[in-house]
């Protein structure tokens, strides 16, 4: 199956997928699963993947359909598929080695007993034996088993890396995600022990990776900013901007019901209140095309200078089904959406100045629409 993809990568990708999906549910042995996946990813999936990292850390953007195509063997369109299925390869290497089962612990002489008891029957069968050893279960079997961290440390850049190309950052992953210890880890057999720093890395490459997380979960779908969850936790980075961003996305898109909820598990601090203010003051805008009525020359420009992109990105919220629960639980219009939204969002400010916009706009929502989420 593998070696028809290997020379067809893009014609016969499914059969990746499909090796990724067997390999658990067929192999209960994790020996045997262990080296069939250690089998496959050093014969077919290592070099490729290898490839990709170097062409995205070479020019810091989405490697073209006709380097792809030179360097790989497969098109672009296929390089974030092939990247999960990368990480899904290694997820089976780290499951199979942490359910491998303890060596037993045999005694010496029940050892040379052992040995001196099967001499005569080794002679006669080694002729038929030297046959069987070469096949597959026996050469998976015999396969080292790999380094659990040195895995790990290859999974973090599949999954920084398809990150990256699916929210369409220019960027170095190799450069800016790792130190020069966990640099020069990669591409090592997975088998050996070099020195991987995880998440224990400098101050520059912690800032690194957090702004790289923040650019995601900014630019990237709700899928994306779950991924960047993920791996800010395996970096043990704080997860309160990236908790936020998901927020901020909800109530952008008219959710309010979940942005809620996901606002309730952040830290309140200033710089959220004032993203969250922006959002509001396009929603004021919004509630004022609605309601077909003009501001004040100086709450209009206070209002868009205020929201600036905002003003363009906030929308109702859309039901996805037919039967879509949250449709019930979320504003229907640009009024009950401004209220709404003043209430989650005012108890975010920490300091008087951060509230300001806050009551501001609650003095224009009322003036203007008769609409108010705090009783002056």
């Amino acid at each position: 199956m593998m070696s028809r993809w290997f020379r067809e990568k893009d014609q016969n990708f499914s059969h990746i997928s499909e090796c990724t999906a067997l390999l658990p549910e067929s192999l209960v042995d994790p020996r045997l699963r262990h080296g069939i996946a250690r089998l496959i990813w050093d014969k077919f999936i290592g070099a490729a993947f290898q490839s990709i990292v170097q062409l995205v850390e070479k020019t810091g953007r989405r490697p073209k359909d006709r380097e792809c195509r030179k360097e790989i063997g497969m098109g672009d369109v296929r390089l974030e598929e092939f990247l999960l299925e990368c990480e899904k390869f290694l997820d089976i290497l780290m499951v199979a080695v942490r359910d491998m089962p303890a060596p037993i612990d045999f005694k010496q002489d029940l050892l040379v007993e052992m040995a001196y008891s099967s001499f005569a029957s080794h002679l006669q069968q080694s002729k038929t034996t030297s046959s069987r050893q070469d096949q597959l279960s026996s050469l998976a079997s015999r396969q080292s088993l790999v380094n659990f961290h040195l895995v790990l440390h290859h999974q973090h850049l599949a999954l920084a890396l398809r990150l990256q190309l699916t929210t369409g950052l220019r960027f170095h992953p190799l450069r800016n995600l790792f130190c020069v210890t966990g640099n020069r880890a990669f591409f090592a057999p997975l088998d050996s022990h070099p020195l991987i720093p995880l998440d224990r890395v400098d101050d520059a490459t912690l800032e690194k990776r957090h702004a790289f997380l923040i650019k995601v979960a900014e630019q990237g779908g709700m899928e994306e900013r779950r991924l960047a969850r993920n791996l800010e936790m395996e970096w043990k980075l704080t997860v309160n901007e990236i908790s936020f961003m998901q927020a901020l996305s909800s109530f952008r898109h008219g959710n309010d019901h979940q942005g809620a909820l996901e606002l309730a598990s952040c830290v309140r601090d200033d710089r959220s209140a004032v993203a969250l203010a922006r959002v509001l003051a396009g929603r004021l805008i919004q509630l004022a095309t609605e309601a077909n009525k003009r501001y004040s020359t100086a709450h209009s420009q206070y209002l868009c200078g205020l929201a600036g992109e905002e003003a363009a990105r906030v929308e109702l919220y859309e039901a996805s089904g037919d039967e879509d629960p949250l449709v019930d639980r979320n504003p229907k219009t640009w009024k009950e959406a401004v209220t709404s939204l003043g209430r989650a969002g005012n108890s975010v400010p920490q300091s008087a100045q951060a509230a300001i916009p806050f009551v501001r706009m609650n003095d224009i929502a009322k003036l203007y629409f008769g609409a108010q989420w705090v009783n002056n």
